[in-house]
């Protein structure tokens, strides 16, 4: 199954932690890669918007292109 690019950097560090992290021995290991996840997440989040904002922009531009 392919991930979507928006979605890989959450999905490789919740791998690590199932694969690499116990987290009652290794607490800041645990922290580091759940951080990381929480970050690439809302990284995510922001391109949507970004990406939202770009087309709602180009629909602006391509309606003030057409005006009389």
């Amino acid at each position: 199954m392919s991930v979507p690019i928006e979605k890989l950097g959450a999905a490789c560090f919740l791998e690590n932690l199932g694969l690499y992290v116990n987290r009652q021995t290794e607490p800041e290991k645990y922290n580091l890669y759940n951080g990381l996840r929480a970050m690439a997440e809302a990284i995510e989040s922001l391109t949507q918007v970004v990406y939202k904002i770009e087309k709602q922009l180009n629909s602006l531009n391509h309606k003030l292109e057409n005006l009389p």
